[in-house]
């Protein structure tokens, strides 16, 4: 259990949800399940990237770099879905803890571009390892037929969500290489 929270509290917790995470049978709902596996995912998640000393908001960053070394600030920005100043912060901590450099574009003196340096590439190197772990714990037990199954039902759930009203949201274009 997280923080020491011991079983008894976590179930009396739960019980004292209100009723519309439970469906007709009295069993938490789909929707539900699905809110609590991402609330933990990205516990876990957000667990692991203390543990590696970086914020949340850089690692996005660091993808598209290690996809697209040398990348422009603006592109970055536009890719993230972000303010330039924004994306601006995190490069400037980035580069404080060495994990990226800055430097002027050779052909155009008004761009700038970053870049990767070792200990930012070893970074990327211990996320996507410790991704993969996580996932590989996450899907334990599961035969490659029902992983299957349930990769196309969640490509599912996200076709019907465009058919719920409200504005879609607009993924950043992070490489989806994790």
């Amino acid at each position: 259990m997280d923080g020491g929270e011991s079983v008894n509290g976590r179930i009396k917790r739960e019980e004292s949800r209100s009723d519309h995470v439970r469906d007709m049978s009295g069993e938490k709902s789909l929707q539900f399940l699905l809110m609590e596996i991402g609330r933990h995912y990205a516990s876990k998640c957000l667990y692991q990237v203390r543990e590696l000393g970086i914020q949340p908001s850089q690692i996005p960053i660091l993808m598209i770099l290690n996809h697209s070394d040398g990348c422009s600030q603006r592109r970055m920005a536009e890719l993230l879905k972000n303010k330039p100043s924004t994306v601006n912060v995190s490069i400037q901590r980035l580069e404080k803890t060495g994990l990226v450099c800055r430097r002027r574009d050779e052909k155009d003196q008004r761009m700038t571009r970053v870049y990767l340096t070792d200990s930012g590439s070893e970074m990327v190197a211990e996320i996507k390892k410790r991704v993969n772990e996580m996932e590989k714990l996450m899907f334990e037990n599961f035969s490659d037929a029902e992983l299957c199954l349930m990769k196309r039902f969640f490509f599912q759930i996200l076709e019907n969500m465009d058919h719920i009203p409200g504005a879609p949201e607009e993924p950043c274009k992070i490489p989806e290489e994790l």
